[in-house]
Parts: structure tokens; C-alpha cells; sequence
């Protein structure tokens, strides 16, 4: 009886069936290679770090949701043309309130990049890894520290089961980038991360994890006259029964440009952007860029029907990038938004 409880217990906070839990962040677009492992190193620059993490459901009773993510990425040149080997690290702790319930994610992707022309790009990734969970002491009761008149946690549980559970687990990508003109891009991918649906069973049962498959899309469109310009994205993710959407679009003001020859001044922008959630909340988000410094906030006001327990206070979420040129010599920053000349550069 004792251990069917505690599957029931299981099921209902790890989402065996319907709310299994896994990472999601409000700007996804900035921490890529966490969902598409094909998105590695498929950046101008050749070396990028993120920081990115995220408080949910703030005006519950207890601790709060957090998800906290690390990636770094960074791209090789194959012999002197424009192809290239994207590697990559990406680590998140997602961490379940009250009841303890942490979740460690550790792959790394590595992505192969072809130049079809100098306009045109496609990318295939993978990205093997561990996925581990554990069952902390939070606050969760058991019958047998049941004291006649309440529940009291220093007694023994009386349940014997594993409180860690790890998994090797896989997800694999396609992306494609496509370069308009120097003010101009799209970019869209395809993934499916949890290949080998991980096992999560503290019973040691057969629960995996169920595969999450993710389109996303994204471009920019920047305007030497106003030096201004709007990116607008989208992300739409299955996982099981459950489906996460999220649409909208930044909007990117520059406020100084860079030195034509050297990196004396460094360009500078500000962002403002309006997304939302599908059937859940609307996120408004701010940031700033300077060189190849980025910072950004974001805020989900809540409208589902939750907002009667939250509020409407969905999520506070913040990140932090940095991406730099390791191969400097020969360049001339030609002052555009995206493009970079010089030696094997485009």
C-alpha cells in the first residue's frame, strides 16, 4: 500500500503521465542550444557563455520554482572555408518547491555547420547527456509520522525507495540559417530532445521521460535609416499530452554605433519585446547589448486560470550573455548589424 502511495505521490510531482517536469524559459531564443543542439555555434562571433535563470509562481505558499541554466558554445573552422564544428556544455537545475523535487540536466552537443553558400547555412546536431532527478525532504507527509493530532516530520517515513534516479539521455537537431542581405535574417530549427526517454522511477519501474519535440523560428530586420529593428520569434513545443507556445516579438533600438576599424566604441542596443503564452500568460521583456555584452529581464503576467492561486504573477526570469572573437586579425567591422568582413569572415 505503502508503495503504491508513493508512485501515486511520484506520478502526481514528477508527471509520470500528464505534468512531468522539465526546464522552459520565456526567452528561449537567448539560451538556443539547451533546446536545438543543431543551434551550436551557428553564431557570428566564435565563443558564447549564458547565464539564464528563472523564479515561477512567486505568490505561492512556500518556495518558489527555479530554473537555473548554464551553457557555453563555441564554433571550430574547418580548413579554410566557411564550415564548422559547433561544441558546446549546457547545465540546468530545475528545482520543484515545497517538495524538493530537483532535476539536473547535463549534455553536450556538438553540431556539424555547412555552408551551403554564403548565404545559406544548415547545421545537425546532438547532444548526449545525463539526466538525473532526486527526491529532497521539502515538506511532503507520510502516514507513518501521523501523531494522532497532526504530522510530524521527525518521525521515520517508514518508506524505503531510491531518492536519486539518473538516465542517459539524447536529443538531436536541425537548424538553418538564412542571410537575407547584411540587415537581414531568418533563422528556424527543428529537435527532439529525451530520445531515450530517460527512466525516472524512484521504484524502479519503467517511467520515462517523455520526448519533447520543438520548432522554432526567428529573424531580424534592422533599418540603417532608423536604426531600428524588429525580430520577431516563435517557439512551439510538444512534450506527451502537453504543449508550450510562445510567439511575439523584439524590438531593438541602436543607440551608438561601432568604430569602423576598432573596437574604441562599441556598439550599443536596447530591446523591448511583448510575447505571448499560449493560454497562459503575456511576457514583457527588456535588454540591453553592448559589444558583446548582453543582459535581459523578463516578466509573465499570468491570465490562465491559475491567476486566481498566482495572482497573476507568472514568472521573473533574467540572463546574461556574453559572446567575443577569439580569431581578431584582418577584420574591418563594416558598421552593419550582422555582418563581419575580413579573413574567412562573412
Amino acid at each position: 500500500m505503502k508503495k503504491y502511495i508513493l508512485l501515486i505521490y511520484s506520478s502526481a510531482m514528477i508527471g509520470v503521465n500528464y505534468a512531468q517536469q522539465d526546464k522552459h524559459f520565456s526567452m528561449w531564443n537567448e539560451s538556443q542550444s539547451s533546446l536545438n543542439a543543431a543551434s551550436v555555434g551557428m553564431m557570428d562571433e566564435d565563443v558564447r557563455f549564458l547565464a539564464n535563470y528563472r523564479m515561477q509562481w512567486l505568490t505561492l505558499t512556500g518556495q518558489a520554482f527555479t530554473t537555473g541554466t548554464f551553457s557555453f558554445d563555441s564554433k571550430i573552422k574547418i580548413n579554410n572555408s566557411f564550415n564548422t564544428i559547433g561544441i558546446g556544455a549546457n547545465f540546468t537545475n530545475d528545482l520543484t518547491g515545497d517538495t524538493r523535487i530537483t532535476s539536473n540536466i547535463l549534455s553536450v552537443p556538438i553540431a556539424f555547420n555547412v555552408a551551403l553558400d554564403k548565404q545559406n547555412f544548415v547545421s545537425v546536431g546532438f547532444a548526449p547527456g545525463l539526466y538525473m532527478q532526486s527526491l529532497g525532504s521539502g515538506y511532503q507527509t507520510w502516514d507513518n509520522q501521523w501523531d494522532g493530532e497532526g504530522f510530524d516530520q521527525s518521525l521515520s517515513t517508514g518508506e524505503y525507495y531510491d531518492n536519486s534516479v539518473s538516465s542517459f539521455d539524447m536529443g538531436a537537431g536541425i537548424y538553418y540559417k538564412h542571410i537575407v542581405d547584411e540587415n537581414a535574417h531568418v533563422k528556424g530549427g527543428i529537435s527532439i530532445n529525451h530520445i531515450t526517454a530517460p527512466n525516472l522511477s524512484y521504484l524502479g519501474m519503467n517511467t520515462g521521460l517523455f520526448r519533447n519535440v520543438n520548432f522554432m523560428i526567428s529573424g531580424s530586420k534592422f533599418s540603417t535609416l532608423r536604426k531600428f529593428a524588429i525580430s520577431p520569434q516563435a517557439l512551439v513545443s510538444f512534450m506527451g499530452p502537453n504543449h508550450n507556445i510562445v510567439f511575439g516579438s523584439y524590438f531593438e533600438h541602436e543607440l551608438f554605433e561601432s568604430s569602423e576599424r576598432t573596437d574604441y566604441v562599441q556598439k550599443s542596443f536596447f530591446s523591448y519585446g511583448l510575447f505571448m503564452r499560449w493560454n497562459d500568460a503575456v511576457i514583457a521583456s527588456l535588454a540591453y547589448k553592448v559589444g558583446g555584452l548582453k543582459l535581459g529581464v523578463s516578466y509573465d503576467l499570468n491570465f490562465s486560470p491559475l491567476k486566481t492561486i498566482t495572482k497573476t504573477v507568472g514568472a521573473a526570469e533574467a540572463f546574461l550573455k556574453y559572446s567575443m572573437r577569439i580569431d581578431r586579425s584582418g577584420y574591418i567591422h563594416d558598421r552593419k548589424f550582422f555582418r563581419w568582413k575580413g579573413k574567412g569572415r562573412l
